[in-house]
């Protein structure tokens, strides 16, 4: 099943539970304001009109709808049950537990139970928990549209807003009629989404993405049956390792090999290519297995899962043999014919560890220039750095200056940051910038602002505390032993 962040999908972010429990605090302050609000308005009476009261509470009230749905899945979706029986199962779970909270709670919907408290524990007996009448913490309605909404944003991506918005419409639709108060609905919408991460999790565990494609940690290139082996590359001891992560770029995989073996035979030393695999669920582990039988400078590091691109880099770093080491994204917005100026660049400055490359004239939406330009600006005030454009991923680095780096999750939008906090150094160059070559871009505004900001502190105060100190070992003084030896440098 497709899962659409760059990293195995979390249950519930820190910072989006801190921001969860905000609203719901906030929901429960304003509830009767906003239920006074809604009462009696013009919207309140289109919104209970009964075709636009059923058309708004499809994915939440209409079990035909959601099983419709969940046979969609089951038909045309690639993963087939996987999607259908996560949307079943988070359903009837979700549901379960909301109608637990309903007998246990027992609050009140906005102008029901007059004379009595808002909350009663147990309203009923245990005949009202079996028979739940005007009670209505959590919403239902809520929960399940939102279970709905979530599973279609994992199975489909590009359906991710267009489902969350719907689901936020069939939960506001029950706080204007008054149905449920505000927080009862966050309350419903955050049980549904976090029921289908926590099954999704599960699920995976057992049937999850790439399953089917062979798991490799790492193979050495195979020679084609009866071909002669070429004299260029030395795929025994490369020159140049060019580190490539991959994730569900089938649409891009031949014409990436293509070009990248045209532009590394210009190097004219010898070469390998580390593609590294990052769990895809679309035919890139098939193409490149097949791939690889025919080009031997090619090899695969296959990820297990789906574990993003910074530890995509990480692997391809750890599995490089080339005394220099470059990088360029699957996606051909960097191009390979840029890799071989960058290594004769290297050559002629021995004092640079890292050139890291400068997309002065993006190929993007204005929008997406727009944050990047922002993102730089902020990154280089709290990091105390001059890199133009430190995410881009086109760089070639001196072998040393990247083995042994332990990154960790969004640390590839630093690479520059982190070198030369180990005391290398780094030289910025323009490079070309191209427009995506096929397939859908895996990053956008809402999963990186956020998140890069909290790596940025991050990286600030790993600068801030990063050991680097001068030992020297003293001299035994007998004579006997072995002389003085200075050392120095960063841990």
């Amino acid at each position: 099943m497709t899962a659409a962040a760059d990293r195995p999908i979390k249950i519930l972010p820190w910072p989006v539970a801190v921001l969860a429990v905000l609203a719901l605090v906030f929901a429960f302050a304003v509830d009767g304001h906003v239920d006074s609000l809604v009462d009696g308005t013009a919207l309140e009476k289109f919104v209970s009109i009964r075709p636009v009261a059923v058309m708004l509470r499809l994915p939440g009230k209409s079990w035909p709808f959601v099983a419709a749905t969940a046979i969609a899945l089951l038909i045309f979706h690639r993963d087939h049950w996987k999607p259908a029986a996560l949307l079943a199962t988070a359903d009837i779970i979700a549901g379960t537990i909301v109608g637990i909270m309903k007998g246990v709670f027992g609050r009140a919907r906005p102008g029901t139970w007059p004379g009595t408290p808002q909350w009663v524990i147990f309203r009923g007996g245990w005949y009202g928990f079996w028979h739940q009448t005007n009670v209505g913490f959590a919403s239902g309605d809520a929960c399940q549209a939102f279970v709905w909404a979530e599973v279609l944003s994992l199975a489909i991506p590009r359906l991710r807003w267009p489902a969350y918005f719907w689901a936020a419409v069939t939960a506001g639709q029950r706080v204007v009629v008054g149905a449920h108060y505000l927080s009862d609905v966050l309350t419903g919408a955050l049980l549904g989404v976090v029921t289908v991460r926590v099954l999704f999790r599960i699920l995976s565990r057992f049937a999850g993405p790439g399953q089917d494609a062979p798991a490799v940690v790492l193979e050495r290139p195979a020679e084609s049956p009866g071909a002669e082996p070429p004299a260029m590359p030395d795929i025994d001891a490369p020159y140049l390792s060019l580190v490539i992560p991959c994730y569900n770029e089938q649409e891009n995989v031949p014409t990436l090999l293509s070009r990248v073996e045209a532009s590394m035979n210009l190097v004219g030393k010898p070469f390998e290519v580390v593609l590294v695999d990052d769990g895809s669920t679309d035919q890139t582990p098939q193409m490149l297995a097949e791939a690889k039988t025919r080009l031997p400078w090619l090899r695969i590091v296959r990820m297990v899962k789906n574990s993003g691109q910074s530890a995509g880099f990480e692997a391809g770093f750890a599995a490089a043999r080339g005394r220099y080491i470059a990088t360029i994204d699957a996606d051909l917005q960097n191009d390979p014919e840029e890799v071989p100026r960058l290594v004769k660049m290297l050559d002629e400055h021995p004092e640079v560890d890292l050139i890291n490359g400068w997309r002065k004239d993006r190929q993007d939406t204005n929008f997406r220039r727009w944050q990047s330009r922002q993102a730089n600006k902020i990154r280089n005030w709290i990091s105390q750095d001059d890199i133009n454009d430190s995410a881009c991923s086109l760089k070639i680095y001196r072998a040393e200056a990247v083995k042994g780096l332990k990154l960790f999750n969004g640390a590839h939008r630093f690479f520059p940051a982190l070198v030369k906090m180990r005391g290398f150094k780094v030289m910025e160059v323009p490079v070309k910038h191209s427009h995506r070559f096929a397939g859908t871009a895996k990053y956008g505004f809402r999963n990186r602002a956020f998140r890069a900001f909290i790596d940025l502190l991050g990286v600030r105060w790993m600068k801030m505390r990063y050991l680097r100190y001068t030992a020297q070992e003293l001299p035994v003084e007998s004579g006997n032993g072995p002389s003085a030896t200075p050392s120095s440098g960063a841990v």
